[in-house]
């Protein structure tokens, strides 16, 4: 019997993931380009899911601003642009800092522990990036989403707490989209160590003013990125 056509099944698919959270990651990694169509039958067959499953789990992404319904009623990954990342980071800079600040200013012992656990995975991670920086691309980027989330766990304003973390996912597919086909000269491992160190002096003001002027650093990376067409899937006169 000759094999079936269709794309093959996912060999991730036992990987615990939900359809949601999978979609997500094929999203914020850019194997979903930004603009391309979600093929909900493909991609179910290839997660060995139902394709209602699989539309659910675009409505909801759609719902964080990371898919959308175009003219024909077809789902698609959320286009980029230069003008929504300078909003998105703009507002992300206005709510991160706050919800450091009422971190900081909240934290205990555990929240200490978790931050130095956090600070120091990152760290032996970013001794690596000199070598060949994509080949970590991976692992640095979940090792920088919990020092971020550490330092700011503590927080006890759980709404604000759920937008930030929306604000730091829609960051993160940017990042990735550009660092993917881009290294930097920037040392971010000593951003995050100035940040690291105001955080454990408890320092908010400095810790704050850290934060923004690290978080502004990237949005000026990523937008020369996009300028200069150095990610993939970039379109040709990006405004």
């Amino acid at each position: 019997m000759p094999p079936s056509e269709g794309p093959a099944p996912d060999p991730t698919v036992h990987d615990g993931l939900s359809a949601h959270d999978w979609l997500e990651a094929e999203i914020l990694s850019g194997r979903l380009p930004p603009g391309s169509r979600i093929v909900l039958d493909a991609l179910a067959e290839r997660r060995s899911v139902t394709p209602s499953e699989m539309r659910e789990a675009a409505i909801q992404l759609s719902n964080d601003g990371l898919a959308f319904l175009d003219a024909g009623a077809s789902l698609r990954v959320a286009p980029v642009s230069l003008a929504d990342l300078r909003d998105l980071t703009a507002t992300r800079i206005v709510v991160e800092k706050e919800v450091l600040r009422s971190s900081i200013l909240a934290a205990d012992a555990d929240w200490e522990a978790r931050v130095r656990a956090a600070f120091g995975e990152l760290t032996a991670v970013e001794a690596l990036l000199g070598d060949n920086p994509r080949a970590h691309l991976d692992r640095w980027e979940r090792c920088n989403g919990e020092f971020h989330g550490a330092l700011v766990a503590a927080c006890p304003l759980r709404r604000l707490m759920r937008f930030n973390r929306l604000l730091y996912k829609q960051h993160e597919r940017y990042r990735r989209l550009v660092l993917v086909q881009r290294t930097t000269p920037r040392d971010v491992h000593a951003e995050h160590l100035a940040l690291f160190e105001a955080a454990m002096a408890r320092d908010v003001e400095t810790a704050c003013a850290v934060l923004e002027e690290h978080i502004a650093r990237t949005v000026d990376m990523l937008a020369n990125g996009i300028r200069d067409g150095s990610w993939f899937g970039a379109p040709a006169g990006l405004p």
